[in-house]
């Protein structure tokens, strides 16, 4: 394996730690107890997952276990490494575990020019690891030893298999929350996305720290202002899907435009509402 990628570390509270992966700018979580540790999202391979690693160790060195947000591959190619560091629990919603038992070997390629081992199956480290651990629907807890970590789902939205990991005041939310660059809407429900932003807004405190999937830690303004966002764009989306002819496929540039995100996420964005628009 070539040189390990080095993650930004940044403390957030006294159990919680962000590290940074600089390549597609995905945060992983860290959250310590007195006897182990959660490690929330592994990266996108193991050169990623080898950086995290040596960095977790610098801070910690009780036993870790590893809680996968969602299944896309550039939060969880990095499990096989920590796999063969002795991690054994894997935790995940049940839609992810499907999602990468059917889908993970075709998103290798997103990972090619940062992890190229992983995405051409060779090398130490790069098969997939597929978390054995379900989390319930109606969420559950880990118990680190003084320290207690919820685990949660408010529905599906960014993927049909999204889950939320806090600990005090400090929530990690995976790829619900984007910072830094637009949502990825390709595996979304535009509709459910929009509505369980608005649960998160309405549930959480104030004073929350958020850590989105990519970026800076955010506030609950912030989440409120994606909410807000994302709402809007539901609106004018709908009025552009309706003004195509039926069965029609065919945004101009102006559509895209007047959408927030960008021609190439606006284009998804489109694409996904008009399949999923009651």
């Amino acid at each position: 394996m070539k040189q390990p990628l080095v993650p930004k570390v940044e403390q957030l509270a006294p159990h919680c730690w962000r590290l940074l992966n600089h390549g597609f700018s995905m945060n992983t979580g860290l959250i310590v107890g007195q006897d182990r540790a959660a490690v929330i999202d592994t990266g996108s391979g193991p050169r990623e997952a080898a950086g995290l690693y040596a960095a977790i160790r610098r801070i910690t060195d009780v036993p870790l276990l590893v809680v996968n947000t969602h299944a896309h591959g550039d939060h969880v190619f990095g499990n096989g490494y920590f796999a063969a560091k002795g991690v054994e629990n894997f935790h995940a919603t049940a839609a992810a575990i499907e999602h990468l038992r059917r889908n993970g070997e075709s998103e290798r390629q997103m990972v090619r020019f940062l992890e190229p081992e992983m995405a051409l199956r060779q090398g130490d480290h790069s098969g997939i690891i597929v978390p054995g651990n379900i989390v319930a629907e109606t969420g559950g807890t880990l118990d680190l030893g003084g320290v207690t970590v919820q685990l949660f789902g408010l529905g599906p939205g960014h993927t049909s298999g999204d889950l939320l990991v806090r600990c005090g005041k400090v929530l990690f939310a995976g790829d619900l929350v984007e910072e830094g660059g637009p949502p990825n809407f390709e595996d979304s429900d535009p509709y459910l996305w929009a509505e369980l932003l608005g649960r998160l807004v309405r549930e959480c405190d104030v004073d929350v720290v958020v850590v989105p999937g990519h970026g800076n830690q955010v506030d609950l303004e912030f989440v409120r202002r994606q909410h807000r966002e994302m709402l809007a764009a539901i609106l004018e989306g709908e009025s552009i899907v309706r003004s195509w002819p039926a069965g029609s496929f065919d945004p101009t540039a102006h559509q895209l435009e007047v959408l927030p995100y960008g021609p190439e996420q606006s284009t998804i964005f489109l694409q996904r509402l008009s399949e999923t628009m009651p």
